[in-house]
């Protein structure tokens, strides 16, 4: 299937089920401040007037459900700096991403289930949820995942991953009837030196109302319940501009009526989706589902 197809695919898709199309612009003078999300930063030389380029289609959407409390997607070009590239990772990257009201994780995975075998009717999926616990910081817990749980991810189904904890997640809504064995960040973590890799744990020991779908061992989604709390959001924007301070890393202004705005959306589920990631399988035919 070439990328045009699938993209038209795609639309029909979603217009089917009466989601509305966003359109999403390129050019912000402020974004959302996530942690491990760093912009790419473009110039305006007429005016000598930065701009930024999107990192995900979620403001844009977000700001569309505030008004209209539709369902709705959006398909975009991302940017990403500060990550590495090779052939499923690059600084400029198709994204699909939607949302869908009053739905919570469970209603979004069968959706995302539905609309993965629309186009890979074979593809069966499961669920694993992530155990492992004392993890007190970041670092920690990617080191883990990345040796522990990806390298033994199966490569016959789609696996839906659970159990995140929550202080990796701002823009997740945090399971308050549900908690792991994660540590909060101690006092005495936050007297380490300014270059060390720790953040705060806005969220103490609790996981988040979020997964990921890999599929054949790749990334393919990263989906969750959305936080609703403005409070709790602004602090990690804070926190997150704090860090990068201190630490001498790229730093974009954060977006003044992004968190505001958050608490002015219906309960509601999204998810963002690798375009190119996908596909790939699609065309993969080395893979048998």
């Amino acid at each position: 299937m070439i990328q045009s197809f699938f993209l038209k695919s795609i639309r029909q898709y979603f217009w089917s089920k009466k989601f509305t199309e966003v359109e999403i612009p390129y050019l912000n003078p402020s974004l959302p401040l996530e942690p491990n999300i760093y912009s790419l930063k473009t110039t305006w030389q007429h005016k000598n007037i930065d701009y930024f380029l999107p990192t995900s289609p979620e403001f844009a959407l977000k700001n569309f459900i505030t008004k209209n409390k539709r369902d709705c997607f959006a398909i975009s070009h991302c940017f990403r700096d500060l990550e590495n590239s090779n052939s499923t990772h690059t600084p400029e990257f198709l994204m699909l991403e939607w949302y869908e009201i009053n739905k919570n994780l469970n209603d979004l995975q069968i959706s995302v289930q539905n609309f993965v075998n629309h186009f890979l009717p074979k593809l069966k999926f499961k669920n694993i949820k992530i155990k492992e616990t004392n993890f007190d910081n970041e670092p920690n817990f990617n080191q883990y995942f990345l040796n522990k749980i990806e390298p033994n991810l199966l490569h016959d189904c789609g696996i839906f991953i659970t159990g995140y904890p929550a202080f990796l997640s701002p823009l997740a809504k945090p399971k308050f009837d549900e908690i792991n064995n994660f540590s909060e960040r101690s006092e005495c973590e936050a007297s380490k030196p300014e270059g060390s890799e720790y953040r705060k744990n806005l969220f103490m020991n609790r996981i988040s109302n979020r997964f990921e779908l890999y599929i054949n061992g790749i990334e393919i989604a990263n989906g969750c319940e959305e936080n609703r709390d403005s409070n709790s959001i602004t602090k990690s924007f804070l926190q997150e501009q704090e860090y990068r301070l201190k630490n001498q890393l790229p730093l974009h202004p954060i977006s003044p009526n992004f968190a505001k705005m958050c608490s002015g959306i219906p309960p509601c589920s999204g998810i963002g989706v690798g375009i190119k990631r996908l596909l790939r399988i699609i065309n993969d035919h080395g893979i048998r589902f």
